[in-house]
């Protein structure tokens, strides 16, 4: 392939993806011209980074596109979605490599409307479900469940239509059905946000349950929700491995 070629593919994948989320302007790398064209905003950036993240946005876009079929009734009933492999940051904490898989039975629940009848729905758009990929890779949070000792949790870099914090439950070492086998998985559990988030992020904290802060990325989410989340990582070893979660035994 040409250098142009490659170039322009780079580009067309990383906006699909950018444009797929509804992802705002301040966060993408993208930019459509006049004519609907699209390009880089930093033209003199790092090619071989480009290169990477479009081959990660083409994974993403791989999900949005299962997403897509569930959402519509064409995907097989019988299969998971596979929202990516297990990313770094889990397999540092001891994970095993593995798809982390995600029912659609929980997809609905993201994509129905939240009510005081439905309070395991969660009213998400399919256009946040579809960055569930990219901000897995890159938690704020590693904590241990408070209430099951089989599941990780990881709050995302996200939060809902209240501005409250998401937060994902992974379950390790179990199966799942995709691509029409069974398959040992990493099982994304839900995605969700919870009321009183303060309070509960607290009581991680008074738990020790922290297996890993991010310290950038707590400032991050402390600037998206309002929350002051800081405050109470104060002390902590911030962007290590804490300890090994328990539900990796």
């Amino acid at each position: 392939m040409m250098k142009a070629e490659k170039g322009s593919e780079i580009i067309t994948t990383i906006c699909e993806y950018e444009n797929s989320v509804a992802m705002p302007d301040n966060e993408r790398l993208t930019y459509l011209d006049t004519c609907g064209i699209a390009h880089i905003k930093d033209g003199n950036g790092n090619v071989k980074a480009q290169e990477a993240y479009a081959n990660r946005c083409s994974e993403y876009l791989r999900f949005g596109h299962e997403v897509d079929l569930a959402a519509c009734g064409a995907y097989s009933p019988y299969d998971a979605l596979k929202v990516c492999d297990t990313p770094e940051i889990f397999l540092k904490t001891g994970f095993e490599q593995r798809p982390m898989l995600y029912t659609q039975k929980h997809l609905f629940q993201a994509l129905t409307p939240k009510s005081d009848y439905n309070p395991h729905r969660h009213g998400f758009s399919i256009e946040q479900v579809k960055r569930f990929p990219e901000l897995l890779a890159s938690p704020v949070v590693l904590a241990n469940s408070p209430t099951r000792d089989d599941v990780l949790l990881a709050i995302l870099l996200a939060t809902d239509a209240y501005d409250t914090p998401l937060i994902a439950g992974i379950k390790p070492d179990g199966t799942g059905n995709y691509g029409e086998r069974e398959v040992e998985t990493n099982m994304v559990l839900s995605v969700y946000s919870r009321q009183n988030f303060i309070r509960y992020f607290a009581l991680l904290r008074d738990m020790d349950a922290f297996v890993f802060v991010s310290g950038r990325k707590i400032e991050a989410l402390e600037d998206l929700s309002g929350l002051p989340l800081a405050e109470n990582c104060s002390g902590l070893d911030i962007d290590r491995i804490l300890q090994r979660p328990k539900c990796l035994g």
